[in-house]
């Protein structure tokens, strides 16, 4: 580059001054300078640090082969000499970042401080002041930038609320989410408690939470469920977590927020279907049974015909037997409260149901579907043995579905007994043992088993391997237990048939 004939300006330091001057700026990170304030900032003096800097050697820079203003980013030059010119002009020292372009082409960040340090005869200011590499300082805050952009980005996107507190509680931000979910702005929202999102019921448990998120601890808290309550006073079911910010100085945690609306629809909706499907099904049930309920039912009313006429008959003799009269009625008594007793489980099968748990006696449970389930054992010539334990504790379940499940899993035995070719006076077993938590029921049949092919589509709706049947009820009876916290499991038994059992929670003694 061809040299610039600029204006001499004031002699540098000399001798041991100077000596002591070069040492201690050698150990500086970046360039000391004297230059004239004129365009490209000619200069008379660097330290031995502009090589690393810039890749220009002292005697370059010096004898102005090469100006400063040559390698400064086009980009930059006139933003950094209208901050140099003014700064100088009021005699402030002056401070700018900016980039240049080494010798090797590679761009540079630097940060430059001077000031003016005396004026020439001509009235050209003399500027004195220091430019080091601020290239990774740069770099590392361009990252930042990048990093909490980023994070902002995936904040306001996220569809859960995003809710950031000091450690009082105060709210600080606020995103798009939680400003949907709860109707307030973030401007708006801004200082108030954390706990204000909450419904005022359950404000203590809010706290009690927020407490426990405060206190140090290795074991990761679990979220809570509560009703939040948004800015025109509508509750709504919300899951909450918080965790604690780490490393930012001072403490300060983040909420996340999830609306539990749909999800409580969704399962609501759920339970609705299964409710319906398991109506279905006892309807099935009932329909596929009709012949032995018929014959249940034929043969207290052939008894009640009977006693009726027997009655009657001891009635219009010329001395009425009132003995054998009030015998026979007695005996018409219990028969037809004895059909009355099948009518009404029929009805209580046929009624549509919303599934709802409570406290039932276990031992009194079982009977009653031991009696229904009789019905069709007689039909097929065979026995349900009832084995219990004794003192049955009581269990929370819903009696209508866990009756129906169970008189499912008897039918289904006892449908392999007979594909068994099992003999008439075969036992099938509806067995309930006690464990610490629940009571364990079992069908113990002494069928087919269950084949491996068999085993996959065991619980599949629709998959049957009746003639008539419908292929709803393992699948149905399946939910029903889940619904009760448990599952169906089954295992084939080591010389004939399976076993199906499945778990229902004791209540306290």
């Amino acid at each position: 580059m061809a040299k610039n004939s600029q204006p001499a300006m004031c002699s540098p330091v000399s001798g041991g001054d100077y000596d002591r001057l070069e040492t201690l700026l050698k150990n500086l990170p970046g360039m000391a300078y004297r230059c004239l304030n004129l365009k490209h900032w000619p200069m008379d003096f660097v330290s031995d640090g502009c090589y690393e800097l810039c890749g220009y050697q002292r005697h370059e820079i010096e004898s102005q082969q090469v100006l400063w203003g040559d390698f400064t980013h086009p980009d930059m030059i006139d933003e950094v000499d209208r901050k140099v010119r003014s700064a100088a002009d009021s005699g402030q020292p002056f401070e700018v970042e900016y980039r240049i372009i080494a010798r090797n082409g590679q761009e540079k960040w630097v940060w430059e401080r001077g000031r003016a340090v005396d004026r020439r005869s001509d009235g050209v200011v003399i500027l004195e002041g220091f430019i080091t590499d601020i290239t990774d300082r740069k770099r590392t805050e361009a990252a930042l930038v990048r990093a909490e952009a980023y994070a902002q980005a995936i904040v306001e996107s996220a569809l859960d609320a995003v809710i950031s507190v000091d450690d009082q509680g105060a709210i600080e931000s606020f995103n798009q989410a939680a400003s949907s979910m709860f109707g307030y702005r973030s401007d708006e929202i801004r200082g108030h408690h954390c706990r204000s999102l909450a419904a005022t019921s359950f404000y203590r448990e809010f706290d009690r939470h927020f407490q426990r998120s405060q206190t140090p601890t290795k074991i990761p808290l679990t979220s809570i469920e509560l009703n939040g309550c948004d800015k025109h006073d509508n509750e709504f079911p919300i899951v909450l977590s918080m965790r604690e910010i780490l490393d930012v100085g001072e403490k300060k945690y983040v909420i996340l927020i999830r609306d539990l609306t749909q999800q409580r629809l969704a399962e609501r909706e759920v339970r609705e279907q299964r409710d319906v499907l398991a109506h279905v099904d006892r309807l099935n049930t009932l329909g596929e049974m009709a012949a032995g309920i018929a014959h249940e039912i034929n043969q207290p009313l052939t008894a009640i015909s009977m006693y009726a006429q027997s009655g009657l008959r001891f009635l219009r003799r010329p001395q009425p037997q009132l003995r054998r009269l009030e015998d026979a009625l007695e005996k018409l008594s219990q028969q037809a409260h004895r059909a009355g007793a099948v009518i009404e489980r029929m009805q209580e099968m046929t009624r549509p149901h919303q599934s709802h748990q409570e406290d039932v006696a276990a031992e009194h449970l079982l009977q009653e579907i031991h009696d229904l389930g009789e019905v069709e054992a007689q039909i097929r010539n065979f026995i349900i043995v009832l084995r219990l334990d004794d003192d049955l504790p009581r269990v929370k379940c819903d009696p209508i579905q866990i009756q129906q499940v169970i008189l499912n899993l008897l039918r289904n035995g006892m449908e392999s007994m007979r594909a068994n070719h099992c003999k008439p006076g075969s036992k099938i077993v509806l067995q309930a043992r006690t464990t610490p938590t629940q009571v364990r029921i079992s069908i113990i049949d002494g069928g087919l088993g269950v084949s491996r092919k068999l085993e996959k589509q065991l619980f599949q709706p629709f998959a049957t391997t009746k003639a008539s049947g419908m292929g709803l009820g393992l699948s149905i009876s399946r939910s029903i237990i889940a619904a009760h916290g448990g599952q169906i499991e089954f295992n084939n038994n080591k010389t004939v048939g399976a076993t199906f059992s499945f778990g229902l929670p004791r209540q306290p003694d």
